[in-house]
């Protein structure tokens, strides 16, 4: 029994430093991956891709952010574990992000990737600038709704059962309702901020797991 629950604890902080690992790959594959400084210059878009740097930059940043999204899923899981959400919904919105999150990141880097790999050639015009739009759509659009659902999910679950500080889950409240405007960027930056405080919370402060069978008695 001793062994499950050091086992548990164990999985627990490894899951918390999961969360701190999704912030700094995926941030780091934001900085990393190039795009021109005048984002709607459409000459320097058509160009952009021929250079190799440009398409290796690209591609370490993709491959930084889905790493990061790899780590959330874990970090996910380790919350839902301390959570006890039977019902699955942190895990739906979680799993929702994590797949949109992955969509756009490989969609923003599909020309370069494109080009370095199988030598297709840069298509001309306006279409790597597009690209890159659509990407961002469906990270800041779709994948911030799904954050945000996660966020509000989380926050409520551990509100309940008093894992996280108030504070923290009124923080979730505010955050999750502004990933309704996720598309100034800002507030996005948000939720990986708050994946970070909660990952720290949850270092300094383990909770336990609930172990029992649903509809077990509790002791006296």
């Amino acid at each position: 029994m001793n062994a499950g629950l050091e086992n548990n604890a164990r999985a627990n902080r490894v899951g918390a430093w999961m969360g701190i690992a999704f912030v700094v790959l995926f941030v780091a594959g934001f900085i990393v991956f190039p795009t021109p400084s005048d984002n709607k210059d459409t000459v320097k878009w058509e160009r952009w891709w021929t250079e190799s740097g440009h398409r290796v930059g690209a591609i370490v940043g993709a491959y930084l952010m889905v790493f990061g999204l790899l780590a959330f899923v874990w970090f996910m899981w380790s919350l839902n574990q301390r959570l006890r959400d039977r019902g699955g919904m942190m895990i739906t919105f979680g799993s929702l992000f994590v797949a949109l999150a992955m969509i756009s990141a490989l969609v923003r880097a599909s020309i370069a990737g494109s080009k370095q790999f199988g030598d297709t050639p840069v298509p001309p015009g306006d279409f790597a600038r597009q690209f890159d739009q659509i990407g961002f759509g469906v990270l800041l659009v779709a994948g911030a709704l799904a954050a945000g659902a996660f966020i509000a999910t989380a926050s409520y679950l551990a509100r309940r059962d008093a894992i996280l500080p108030g504070w923290l889950t009124i923080a979730g409240y505010v955050v999750a309702v502004l990933q309704l405007a996720a598309a100034l960027f800002l507030p996005f930056a948000l939720f990986p901020l708050w994946v970070l405080v909660v990952s720290i919370m949850l270092l300094r402060h383990p909770s336990r797991v609930d172990t029992r069978v649903p509809g077990a008695p509790t002791s006296a």
